[in-house]
C-alpha cells in the first residue's frame, strides 16, 4: 500500500504551499508540486476572495518534506465551520500558525493535529470549502523511499525509545 487517506485539496510532493487567510479564517491554500520531473501549480482550493495575508511555505526538496499538519475548525452560531488556522510541520522544522486558533463570536472551536511519524510523508491534500474559506482539511500519506534515519522525525519516539526513557 503506497498511500493512505487520512480526515476528511491537491496533490504536495515538493516545493511550495501558499496560504491566503484574514486573521481569523483560511481562505485559501494553493500547492507547487513536482510531477513527472516538472513543477505543476495546483488549482487554488477554497474561495476566491481577495484577503489581508498571503504566506508562502518554502520546502527545500527533495530532502524537506511535510510530517504533520495542525489545524483550527470553527463552528459559528448558525452551524457554519471554517478553517481558521494551518500549521505545517516537517522533517527540518516547523511553519505557522497561519489565522488564529479562535475566532470572536464563535460558539465552538476544535484543534486537530496528524503527526505522520517516521517512515512516511504526507503526499497530497483533500477536503471541502465553504463560503467563508477552507471547511475541513485532510491528508494524503505515502511511505518514504530514503533512508529514514537520515529524515528521522525527532518529535516521534520509537517503542524502543520509549522503553529507553522509561528505564
Amino acid at each position: 500500500m503506497d498511500m493512505v487517506k487520512v480526515g476528511p485539496a491537491g496533490k504536495q510532493d515538493g516545493s511550495q504551499i501558499f496560504v491566503s487567510h484574514y486573521d481569523d479564517n483560511v481562505v485559501g491554500l494553493q500547492f507547487l508540486f513536482f510531477e513527472n520531473g516538472k513543477l505543476v501549480l495546483s488549482k487554488r482550493h477554497g474561495v476566491d476572495n481577495l484577503c489581508e495575508n498571503f504566506n508562502s511555505v518554502d520546502l527545500d526538496y527533495p530532502s524537506e518534506f511535510l510530517t504533520s499538519i495542525s489545524a483550527s475548525i470553527q463552528l459559528t452560531r448558525n452551524g457554519d465551520s471554517f478553517l481558521s488556522s494551518i500549521s505545517f510541520g516537517t522533517n527540518k522544522g516547523s511553519y505557522g500558525p497561519f489565522g488564529k486558533a479562535s475566532a470572536a463570536g464563535n460558539i465552538y472551536h476544535f484543534n486537530y493535529n496528524y503527526q505522520i511519524g517516521n517512515g512516511r510523508s504526507i503526499a497530497g491534500f483533500h477536503g471541502s470549502k465553504c463560503r467563508y474559506g477552507i471547511e475541513s482539511i485532510g491528508v494524503y500519506l505515502k511511505t518514504i523511499t530514503i533512508p529514514i534515519n537520515h529524515f528521522k522525525d525527532p518529535s516521534v519516539k520509537g517503542e524502543e525509545e520509549d522503553y529507553l526513557d522509561r528505564l
